[in-house]
């Protein structure tokens, strides 16, 4: 496979990337990118992708943090181990570039309203354009 470096196109790559992501975790739960407002309703995850560099493919960071709310922690638990289950090497290949994505880490965020659960789960993404 021909790798190229983008040159003009990032945004268009990005928004395609961020579009095909949030697809797959629509399945599983109500999610936005970057911020989300005051209609999101408990549980939901807000993700943001960055971009690093790389000789041979584009690396892309996704950062999935997942809120809810109450004492129980078994909901966002099941929401971080489905998105883990469904992005761990997932791999597709789309119109002009194909992804895989590995799983890096979740790391829990303390809230100053203890009953605000949240969790950060970050993923590697590869992007190889054709």
């Amino acid at each position: 496979m021909k790798v190229r470096k983008w040159v003009v196109d990032k945004e268009t790559t990005r928004i395609k990337l961020r579009k095909h992501i949030k697809e797959i975790l629509d399945k599983i739960v109500p999610n936005c990118f970057m911020t989300a407002d005051d209609t999101m309703n408990f549980p939901y995850t807000v993700l943001d992708v960055k971009e690093s560099e790389d000789e041979v493919y584009i690396p892309f960071y996704l950062e999935a943090e997942t809120w809810d709310s109450g004492d129980d922690t078994t909901k966002i638990e099941n929401i971080c181990d489905l998105i883990k289950e469904k992005l761990d090497e997932y791999q597709e290949f789309l119109d002009d570039f194909a992804i895989k994505i590995y799983f890096s880490g979740c790391n829990t965020i303390y809230d100053e309203d203890k009953t605000i659960k949240r969790r950060i789960q970050t993923f590697e993404i590869h992007m190889y354009e054709f």
